[in-house]
C-alpha cells in the first residue's frame, strides 16, 4: 500500500474514534474522572488515545506485512510493544497498583528481549571520552532498566493536554531523521499529529495505554536502530541522552524529591514541571512551548553546532535547574 493511502485510512479511524468517543468509552469503562487534586480537567474524559494510536500500528505493520518487508525484528517491537499497550490499557479500566505494573513490564521486557541480540544495548559509544563500553552478561538488564526507565518518564509527562504527544513527536521527528528514509516512523508522527488535535481540544486524552505504547516503541526503536547504526560508524550515546534528557532528568528529580521526603517514589504528587508551571496559573499553551523549547533547543544545538554533546548536556541541566529554581522562588514569595 502506497504511503498516502495508508495515512488516510489511520486518520479514518482515528476521526470515527473520536466521534463516537462517548459511547465506545463507556463501553470499555475506558473513562478519566477528574478528582481536583491532581486532574483538573472539567468533565470526564474518554482515554482513547491510546487505542487510536495502537490500531494505527496495526495498520502499519499489516500493510509491511502484506508486501513482505517483515522481518523477525519488526515482529518482535510489535508484540512487545502490544504487551505494554495491554498493560496500560488494564491500568485505564482497573486502575492496578504501580507494583503490578512494573513487574508485568519488567517480565515482558525480558521474556522477550532476552531471546533477540538486536534489541538489547550490548555496547555504548561515549563520544566524550571517545571509548566503547561493552555490557556482555549485563547487556539485557541494562536494556530493561533503560525501557522501564523511558516508559515511566513518557508516562509521568502525560500530565497536561498535548505534552506527551509534543515529546513523542520530538523523538520520534530525531528518530526518523537521524536514522533516515522510515516510512513505519513518518506515518506514526503523522498519526500522533491528529491525535494530538483531539487531545488539546480535551476530548481525548492518551491514558496509560497509549504512553506505555509510545514510551515502548521508542525505546525499542531507537534500541534497533543505534546497535544498527554502531556497525557502520561510531554513534554518540550522549546524542541519545539529549533526546530524552528532558522528560528523564524531571522524572529523576521528582523521584529523588519523594525518597527525600521519605515517601514512595511512584506515588502521585505535583512535582513535575509542568504541574508546577501550571501551579503558578500559566495557560496551558505558555507551558507547551517553554518545554518544548526545553526539549528541542539541546537537539538543534548538539545538530548543528560542533559544541561537544557532554556541554549541550550540561548547559541544558543548567537551565533547567535554574527553572525550577525560579519556579520555587517564586512561589515562596507569595
Amino acid at each position: 500500500m502506497k504511503i498516502i493511502p495508508l495515512i488516510i485510512l489511520n486518520l479514518l479511524i482515528i476521526f470515527f474514534i473520536n466521534k463516537f468517543r462517548l459511547i465506545i468509552s463507556q463501553k470499555l469503562k475506558l473513562i478519566d474522572i477528574p478528582d481536583k487534586i491532581r486532574k483538573f480537567h472539567n468533565t470526564s474524559t474518554p482515554l482513547l488515545g491510546g487505542i487510536m494510536l495502537y490500531l494505527n500500528l496495526i495498520l502499519l505493520n499489516l500493510n509491511t506485512f502484506l508486501f513482505n518487508q517483515y522481518n523477525k525484528v519488526n515482529l518482535l517491537i510489535l508484540i512487545i510493544s502490544s504487551f505494554c499497550f495491554l498493560v496500560g490499557l488494564i491500568d485505564d479500566i482497573f486502575k492496578i497498583s504501580y507494583k503490578y505494573k512494573f513487574v508485568f513490564l519488567s517480565f515482558i521486557f525480558y521474556f522477550f528481549i532476552a531471546l533477540q541480540p538486536e534489541l538489547q544495548i550490548t555496547e555504548i559509544y561515549f563520544s566524550t571520552f571517545n571509548k566503547f563500553i561493552f555490557l556482555g552478561d549485563y547487556s539485557v538488564l541494562f536494556t530493561i532498566i533503560c525501557l522501564l526507565l523511558l516508559c515511566n518518564a513518557i508516562n509521568l509527562i502525560d500530565g497536561i493536554n498535548g505534552l506527551c504527544i509534543l515529546i513523542s513527536i520530538i523523538i520520534f521527528s530525531w528518530i526518523l531523521f537521524t536514522f533516515k528514509n522510515i516510512n513505519f516512523v513518518f506515518v506514526i508522527i503523522i498519526s500522533l499529529i491528529f491525535i494530538l488535535f483531539y487531545n488539546l481540544k480535551g476530548n481525548i486524552f492518551l491514558g496509560d495505554s497509549g504512553s506505555l505504547l509510545l514510551g515502548s516503541l521508542a525505546g525499542l526503536l531507537i534500541i534497533n536502530y543505534y546497535n544498527n547504526e554502531l556497525i557502520l560508524r561510531k554513534f554518540p550515546a550522549e546524542d541519545i541522552f539529549i533526546v530524552l534528557m528532558i522528560p528523564g532528568i524531571d522524572m529523576l528529580r521528582v523521584f529523588i524529591l519523594r525518597i527525600i521526603k521519605k515517601k514512595n517514589p511512584f506515588s502521585s504528587d505535583r512535582n513535575h514541571l509542568h504541574h508546577m508551571l501550571l501551579d503558578k496559573k500559566l495557560k496551558l499553551h505558555h507551558i507547551l512551548i517553554l518545554i518544548l523549547i526545553l526539549c528541542i533547543l539541546p537537539i538543534l544545538i548538539n545538530s548543528l553546532t560542533t559544541i561537544m554533546p557532554i556541554f549541550v548536556i550540561l548547559l541544558s541541566m543548567i537551565i533547567y535547574t535554574i527553572i525550577i529554581f525560579v519556579i520555587k522562588n517564586y512561589k515562596s514569595k507569595r
